[in-house]
């Protein structure tokens, strides 16, 4: 049985492209001075400072982003007014459905388009990844592998340019958001399973 434990939340240092820039730091600078040096070539020193100067900014603006992530006073879980109707006669409370994902990682919230999203019932087993699992490794998301005591609330969502989507929220985490397919009949199979749901579907909240 997968364990109550809350899933893992999105960590910077485990995201593969924030190491690669602090490590691309240093070696700009040695880069640059190298041109420079033996080629008097002054694109060696706009290496030298830009490269830096870039990758220090994009470093603050994913910090910035992660904690954005994890600030309680960014929520803005605001109602639409619209709300689903539940479908009855789901059967076993199981799927699979491949579309499109909206998740919190290590560089802030990142989309991963269709068909790269799966999100998968089992019994009381809900599942949310982005595939391939090395592309979600180096976008540093965390795939979500939740239980009912781990949801705090699932609903229907409607974000940017109304599109609509499946909102996600584990307890003391951002939510995480799945999009495509028929919502009024996914929500009904996750609440056969025993999971949270509010069928009043809400406004995208990246915190």
């Amino acid at each position: 049985m997968p364990s109550a434990e809350p899933s893992e939340s999105p960590r910077e240092g485990s995201n593969p492209l924030l190491v690669i820039q602090w490590v691309g730091i240093p070696l700009c600078v040695v880069v640059g001075l190298f041109i420079y040096v033996q080629w008097h070539a002054t694109v060696g020193l706009a290496i030298a400072i830009l490269g830096p100067a870039f990758s220090v900014l994009n470093i603050a603006m994913i910090k910035s982003s992660g904690r954005r992530l994890t600030d309680p006073h960014e929520r803005q879980d605001l109602r639409t007014g619209e709300t689903l109707t539940p479908v009855t006669d789901v059967g076993l409370p199981s799927g699979r459905w491949v579309g499109a994902a909206d998740m919190p990682g290590g560089m802030g919230r990142l989309n991963a388009s269709t068909p790269l999203a799966v999100l998968e019932l089992r019994g009381q087993h809900l599942s949310l990844r982005v595939r391939p699992r090395f592309l979600s490794r180096l976008f540093g998301l965390h795939p979500l592998s939740l239980t009912p005591a781990d949801v705090e609330l699932i609903f229907p969502a409607r974000g940017r340019l109304r599109s609509r989507a499946i909102g996600i929220r584990p307890k003391h985490q951002p939510p995480s958001y799945f999009l495509l397919g028929d919502r009024a009949a996914i929500l009904s199979a996750i609440a056969e399973a025993g999971f949270p749901i509010d069928w009043e579907e809400r406004r995208y909240s990246f915190s």
